[in-house]
């Protein structure tokens, strides 16, 4: 196999157009790692490691319950879920994949790539903001102290790094050694729009939304870098800013943030209660935006075919 240029995380190709995905490190002739380093076993002891991860994220949260009145002691739970996440997966990846290289969490480029990816978030908001406003659809009443936005920024980050470590670090990465790039996004776009489908504030325009952004694009962007940097940065910086920047008042129910903010008419341009995630210009602009991304993971090869296709075994 040949190198594959500017790719860290994946260096081997699997023909034109297509790479090979990162494998475990099996010793030769272990029937029992084998079995072990199959994708849905890995799956399985990988949930097993986060669950109690999130198990002493739980206990630490419980005794910060009555000291949160405390300042500072908000920003802790949060450090300390994405911290214990990523401690979790880096043993994971160490211990039961018997990897030394870690690329998709790898330290070279990381800030380049979490920045790019938060920008990109930005943009895509600005861009959904900005089309509502242009619809009569927002109304600014008002501003807080820019302070605001800080306790927001680090919530929004620790939760990306959290999610996108278990979505597409273990579930999306595993899933797609097995299946391909095809199979695992449309299943990831299945599950996702599912979760959505049974919340309590669903809509058509929701499950779409969640559909559409958690199950491909963030996927997606990942697909292209092959690392988790940018696509936590795209999806702190989404959140962040409905939450700290633009106070978006219907995913909370009041004004928030930086800038108050009202979103006022139908669901399918609002998005309704569901936020401004499901409105039709959100859903269109991140609709844009992933055919771009997916387009360039097509054009730069970093397609992963299904095992059958890639003719050895998983």
């Amino acid at each position: 196999m040949t190198e594959l240029p500017r790719s860290r995380a994946l260096v081997r190709l699997d023909g034109p157009g297509h790479i090979m995905p990162v494998e475990p490190v099996t010793p030769p002739g272990s029937k029992v790692w084998r079995v072990i380093h199959f994708p849905v076993m890995l799956a399985v002891v990988a949930i097993g490691l986060l669950f109690v991860s999130a198990l002493a994220i739980g206990l630490i949260g419980f005794g910060f319950r009555f000291t949160a009145h405390i300042p500072g002691v908000r920003y802790l739970i949060p450090l300390i879920g994405a911290t214990a996440t990523i401690t979790a997966y880096c043993l994971f990846v160490r211990i039961v994949e018997r990897r030394s290289d870690i690329e998709e969490l790898g330290a070279r480029g990381w800030l380049t790539e979490l920045v790019l990816g938060f920008c990109g978030g930005l943009a895509l908001s600005f861009a959904t903001f900005a089309v509502l406003s242009l619809l009569g659809a927002l109304r600014v009443v008002g501003s807080n102290p820019p302070y605001v936005m800080l306790l927001p920024f680090v919530v929004q980050i620790c939760t990306a790094i959290v999610l996108e470590i278990v979505v597409c670090g273990l579930g999306f990465r595993l899933v797609e050694r097995l299946l391909g790039s095809w199979l695992t996004l449309l299943l990831a776009m299945i599950f996702f729009g599912t979760v959505r489908f049974f919340s309590d504030s669903q809509t058509p325009y929701a499950v779409l939304a969640v559909a559409l952004e958690a199950g491909l694009l963030f996927a997606v962007l990942y697909m292209v870098t092959r690392r988790l940097w940018a696509a936590i940065g795209l999806h702190a910086a989404w959140k962040f800013a409905q939450v700290g920047l633009y106070g978006d008042a219907v995913t909370a129910g009041e004004p928030h943030g930086y800038v108050l903010s009202i979103l006022d008419g139908p669901d399918w341009l609002t998005g309704g209660r569901a936020g401004t995630d499901a409105s039709i210009p959100g859903l269109c602009i991140n609709a844009l935006a992933m055919v771009v991304l997916l387009e360039v993971a097509v054009r730069r090869g970093r397609i992963v075919r299904p095992v059958w296709q890639r003719g050895r075994t998983a």
